[in-house]
């Protein structure tokens, strides 16, 4: 048996106001991730050490928080629509 269930505009726009907070999430969880691992692998795997680490890491960061503010803020989906 199908269950058929009647999803109003209300709790779509919450779903997709709620869809778009986590790409973010998960968009700035990235450039944390990319940002610790260049600074632990030249700190601990290369013989760079932790002061070359500590500045590609900043550049990684720095980069990261470029675009996340400079056009990767946003979803791939349409804006939700706003409740009334």
């Amino acid at each position: 048996m199908a269950v058929h269930v009647n999803t109003g505009p209300a709790e779509l726009a919450v779903h997709a106001g709620n869809y778009h907070r986590f790409m973010l999430l998960v968009k700035w969880v990235c450039v944390s991730a990319a940002t610790l691992g260049a600074f632990l692998t030249l700190w601990f795997a290369t013989p760079a050490g932790f002061g070359w680490g500590l500045i590609v890491g900043a550049l990684v960061l720095a980069v990261g928080i470029f675009a996340m503010t400079h056009g990767l803020n946003h979803s791939s989906e349409p804006e939700p629509p706003s409740e009334r």
